[in-house]
């Protein structure tokens, strides 16, 4: 449909391929807590390797951020994401088919390069053709879309896994995102929007005050290093800490991940519904932000020093507070002009997935530094070390 009026027309042309696309790039990005065990069965993987197989992702897909809003704004949502998940479907094909630990760091890199716009492409989108009081509630509906497809990556996963191999599922994957590819070439339709004031604006000369902002560097860290941290541990190392220190078998581990991910989407919804609620009483989204951060140190100290390792609230008030570091990219709109909102964004998710590589990479390299030789069953004095220098962080 080249033209959808009502709001019926556009949720199904634009909202709903998109939100698949979305699906997708949060079931990619949770795998590995699953697979990490199956990837040391047949390749003999150990952490160092797994965190750097795992976190390319995040790589990938934050050098991309900044030629991602370029590209968005000089040819629209349809063709750039269009094209970037059929690279996602190379990637997942790469990986299906990898047999060592070079082939599988490939394909993993340009599956984080291929969902790279998937969130801010629908947002680019959604901007376009929805009426901006609807925004809010889009934007809340879609991330629910996105936290879905990591609950996909936990029970259903591994029940997955009991009826085939992670590489049938990945090929699989694969040609559902080549089709997504497709759909979304397709169904979308295309609208010119033309803006004088920011075809103004240099690209340079808004990245320089982006960058060069107190407001950025006083709310972007800590926001990062948090969401960072945060989509470190839910996309990897707590799969394996569940069943090195909790001790949980492998299913156990996958329905306590299924836990964690719906509480991540609760989580998700109420920040934002708290976040605005309390407008009205001059409270700010930074000022939400720091106290659910606050409430996020209390699980994160439990979970590193293992105080109680069969105990799974932690690791349910850890979700339920994990996603606070998104309340900074409200923050930070206020500080900037409209115009600049999408460059912001992707100003901050480059920080953000940078430090989720980082701290994916960096955790698995403590590990196998701490117990060289090992490919499995890590003790809970490396993992203290591991998430140790991440809290740290987060506290100071």
């Amino acid at each position: 449909m080249k033209n959808p009026k009502t709001t019926f027309q556009k949720t199904l042309f634009i909202f709903i391929p998109f939100s698949i696309g979305y699906f997708l790039s949060y079931l990619y990005r949770s795998t590995n807590a699953i697979l990490a065990p199956y990837l040391n069965q047949d390749l003999g993987i150990n952490a160092e390797q797994l965190g750097l197989i795992t976190s390319v992702y995040f790589l990938t897909f934050a050098l991309f951020q900044l030629p991602l809003g370029i590209l968005l704004d000089k040819y629209g949502a349809r063709k750039v994401q269009s094209i970037l998940f059929v690279i996602a479907s190379i990637g997942a094909a790469t990986f299906a088919l990898g047999n060592d630990v070079s082939q599988l760091t490939i394909g993993r890199g340009l599956i984080g390069l291929g969902v790279s716009g998937a969130l801010m492409g629908a947002f680019k989108a959604f901007s376009v053709w929805f009426p901006k009081e609807r925004l809010s509630l889009l934007i809340a509906v879609y991330l629910g879309f996105g936290a879905m497809g990591a609950v996909v990556a936990s029970t259903p996963l591994e029940l997955a896994l009991n009826i085939t191999s992670w590489r049938i599922i990945y090929l699989f994957l694969s040609v559902i995102t080549l089709l997504v590819s497709f759909l979304i070439f397709f169904i979308v339709p295309e609208k010119e929007v033309y803006n004088e004031k920011a075809e103004n604006d240099s690209i340079i000369k808004v990245l320089k005050e982006i960058y060069s902002s107190y407001a950025f560097w006083r709310i972007c860290p800590i926001a990062s290093i948090v969401g960072g941290t945060s989509m470190s541990l839910q996309g990897l190392w707590a799969g394996p800490w569940l069943t090195d220190v909790g001790k949980f078998s492998q299913m156990e581990t996958a329905n306590i991940l299924f836990i964690f991910t719906i509480c991540m989407a609760i989580g998700i919804v109420m920040m934002g519904i708290i976040s605005d609620y309390v407008r009205k009483f001059k409270i700010s989204p930074i000022g939400v932000m720091g106290f659910f951060i606050f409430l996020l140190i209390i699980p994160f100290i439990i979970i590193t020093f293992g105080i109680i390792p069969k105990a799974i609230w932690p690791w349910v008030m850890f979700s339920l507070t994990s996603f606070c570091g998104t309340l900074g990219y409200a923050g930070l709109s206020a500080h900037f002009p409209l115009r600049y909102a999408g460059r912001v964004s992707t100003a901050v998710n480059l920080v953000t997935f940078l430090i989720a590589f980082f701290s994916q990479y960096a955790i698995g390299s403590i590990l196998q530094h701490l117990e060289p030789g090992k490919t499995s069953g890590y003790s809970m004095q490396s993992y203290q070390i591991g998430f140790g220098v991440f809290l740290l962080l987060i506290i100071f």
